[in-house]
């Protein structure tokens, strides 16, 4: 919410004072304090007839067509979080690189929009739910160091990690008790036990 605003704003200057890029019409109605979803789509086709707004898929929006792709997975499916490769690689646990924006998400699916390809992996709701090692900003949730370490070994059995000088061992440790899995608590202890 945006506190202090004159009233003689309008819904776009509202929108661009947040630093909001990428929004869909339910975070509008929020901003704009509206319950009228139909004014709103309203607004929505106003601004994008006039070059104000674009179109990126349907019921996601942007303000600039250079976007965040962190901001788009968010929105694709929501709720989700960046986490697995992309977050590995964005922590530098991993150096490899990957295109694709791994997420997680309480159903799988894959999404390409520009070329890019979003892969939505699905996990157990009651860990889903759980907010432990998640890192969230404004405009999206992505997964910490130890939360991407644990959902990558709970997806995948023995993954190689590059660079594990940062994690913190003691976290490491809670947040794989969140997945009441033996196999992934074996291995982040035989994890740990060659990072010290």
């Amino acid at each position: 919410m945006v506190d202090n605003l004159p009233l003689q704003m309008t819904k776009l200057e509202i929108l661009q004072k947040t630093g909001l890029n990428v929004f869909t019409p339910d975070d509008l109605m929020v901003l704009w304090q509206s319950s009228d979803k139909r004014s709103v789509h309203e607004s929505i086709k106003d601004y994008i007839r006039r070059g104000r707004m674009f179109s990126v898929r349907r019921g996601i929006y942007l303000l600039d067509k250079k976007y965040d792709a962190f901001e788009i997975a968010q929105k694709l499916i929501s709720p989700s979080y960046i986490s697995h490769y992309t977050a590995l690689a964005y922590h530098g646990i991993i150096f490899q690189k990957y295109s694709e924006i791994h997420s997680f998400a309480p159903y799988s699916k894959l999404v390409t929009l520009d070329g890019n390809k979003y892969i939505y992996h699905k996990l157990n709701e009651e860990i889903f739910t759980i907010q432990d090692g998640l890192i969230i900003t404004d405009k999206y949730t992505i997964a910490g160091p130890e939360r991407a370490i644990c959902d990558t070994l709970y997806l995948n059995k023995s993954v190689a990690f590059d660079n594990l000088r940062n994690i913190d061992t003691s976290k490491l440790i809670n947040i794989s008790k969140i997945y009441n899995n033996k196999r992934l608590e074996d291995e982040i202890n035989v994890l740990i036990l060659g990072i010290k």
